[in-house]
C-alpha cells in the first residue's frame, strides 16, 4: 500500500478537523479449493492523527502478499475515523467487489477531502466490530500498531470492549509472546 495522504473536514462548514484519529487497515483471506472456509488474515494495520489543516498521513505499508498456503483473496482496504463530537465514519474502497492485489492495494480517498458528521447517535456496536479486528494474536498483535485508535473508540463510547477485553486478558497475551496490554496502553490512558 502506497503512502496516503487525505484531509478531513467538518461536513457543515468546511473547516479543518485536527486530532481525528484514523485506523487503516487491508484484510484478505485464505482461498479454498471448494471455495469455502479458509481463514482470514489482516494484511496490515495502522493509525495517523490529523494535523492542524486536517491532514491525514499514512506511510508506505508493507505486507505479505500471500499470507496463505493456498490463494489469497484480497479485500477492499476500510478506514476508520474518530473525534469527539463527531460520528464515526468509515470508509471503503468501493470500485472493486473482488479486488485483485494491485486493486487492494490502492486508496481511493488518497488525496482527497472527507467529511465527517456531528455525533447525533452513538454506535459503539458498530465501532467495536472495527476495533476488535485488531485486537487478537493471531495476526501477530496488531493492537500494538493502533493504540490511539483503540483508546480513542473507547473514550467515545465506553460501551465499546475491545480495550477491556485486552486489558482482562493480559496474562494470555503475555503468554503468547504479545507482551502486556495494561503496560503497554498504561502511558496511552494518562489524563
Amino acid at each position: 500500500m502506497p503512502a496516503v495522504t487525505m484531509a478531513v473536514v467538518d461536513e457543515h462548514d468546511g473547516t479543518p478537523i485536527a486530532g481525528v484519529v484514523a485506523l487503516f487497515w487491508g484484510t484478505g483471506h485464505e482461498g479454498t479449493i471448494s471455495g469455502h472456509g479458509g481463514k482470514s488474515a489482516t494484511l496490515f494495520a495502522a493509525e495517523a492523527v490529523s494535523d492542524q489543516s486536517g491532514e491525514l498521513r499514512f506511510p508506505k505499508q508493507d505486507f505479505k502478499s500471500e499470507p496463505f498456503f493456498l490463494n489469497t483473496n484480497y479485500e477492499n482496504p476500510s478506514m476508520l475515523l474518530l473525534n469527539p463530537g463527531y460520528a464515526p465514519l468509515i470508509l471503503h474502497n468501493e470500485r472493486f467487489s473482488i479486488p485483485t492485489l494491485a486493486e487492494a492495494s490502492m486508496w481511493e480517498y488518497d488525496g482527497k477531502m472527507v467529511k465527517m458528521k456531528k455525533e447525533t447517535e452513538q454506535r459503539a456496536y458498530n465501532l467495536t466490530i472495527y476495533t476488535n479486528m485488531v485486537a487478537g494474536f493471531e495476526d501477530g498483535c496488531l493492537w500494538k500498531r493502533v493504540p490511539r485508535a483503540i483508546v480513542t473508540a473507547d473514550r467515545l463510547f465506553p460501551a465499546t470492549t475491545t480495550l477491556r477485553f485486552l486489558l482482562m486478558n493480559d496474562a494470555l497475551f503475555v503468554q503468547h509472546g504479545c507482551g502486556s496490554p495494561k503496560a503497554f496502553f498504561a502511558p496511552y490512558l494518562r489524563p
